[in-house]
């Protein structure tokens, strides 16, 4: 395997993914953060541009989402939730407050964060008791903290070692029956690397490897249907 710097120790023990260019990629800490949050900055603080382009889409997003979550509602408290990689608040608004009292929010840009209050008017804006503008890999919750963690395409920003390291942060920040949700691609086999913002889609087997070892135990797991 590639080199890897001293911060992530001396071998490859915190890579799931096996792809030598994608490991050295990640190793450069610095450099694959900083292309991702550069990347969005550029981007259009609005539903089409939280999407790619693909703003047609969120309609039927958002409603298998709610099917997603309806099959964790024996026994989900709907007090708190995160929005991690909320960006304008897409997924805050058309769907998590429509179920939560209160949801927070964490983006790394600012501007997008700060669209919000517009976007989501301000009887909705007053039950985000926070926003956080931070990177995901900075993280760190307090325990005991929410009832729900959703994290859509967002993950695939995290180096193998940061995400292992960030799940395990969440674990702890989940009150009783809490629920982390992930909702991202995958590959088929292997992982795809996007140069221009420092992303990595991995596989259903390599997701699986790193909620195991970040001490996660899949409960549901489903495809979204209707996507291109």
């Amino acid at each position: 395997s590639s080199g890897i710097n001293a911060e992530y120790g001396e071998d490859n023990h915190q890579f799931v993914v096996r792809n030598n260019r994608v490991q050295e990629c990640m190793s450069n800490r610095d450099d694959w953060y900083s292309k991702s949050k550069n990347y969005w900055k550029e981007v259009p603080s609005t539903v089409d541009g939280m999407l790619g382009g693909y703003g047609s889409l969120t309609h039927s997003d958002l409603c298998s989402s709610a099917q997603f979550i309806a099959k964790l509602y024996t026994g989900l408290n709907t007090e708190l939730a995160l929005d991690c990689g909320a960006g304008i608040g897409r997924v805050t608004k058309g769907l998590l407050l429509n179920i939560f009292d209160r949801v927070e929010m964490i983006d790394t840009c600012q501007e997008h964060l700060d669209s919000a209050q517009e976007y989501l008017g301000e009887e909705m804006f007053a039950r985000v008791p926070a926003q956080h503008c931070c990177g995901l890999e900075d993280f760190h919750p307090a325990p005991n903290t929410y009832d729900l963690v959703w994290m859509q395409w967002v993950i695939i920003y995290l180096s193998d070692y940061d995400f292992i390291e960030l799940l395990a942060r969440f674990k702890k920040s989940l009150k009783k029956d809490g629920y982390i949700i992930i909702k991202d691609n995958v590959t088929r086999t292997g992982c795809e690397l996007d140069d221009s913002d420092s992303s990595v889609t991995r596989s259903d087997y390599q997701l699986k490897q790193i909620f195991k070892r970040a001490g996660l135990q899949v409960v549901v797991d489903s495809y979204q249907k209707n996507f291109p």
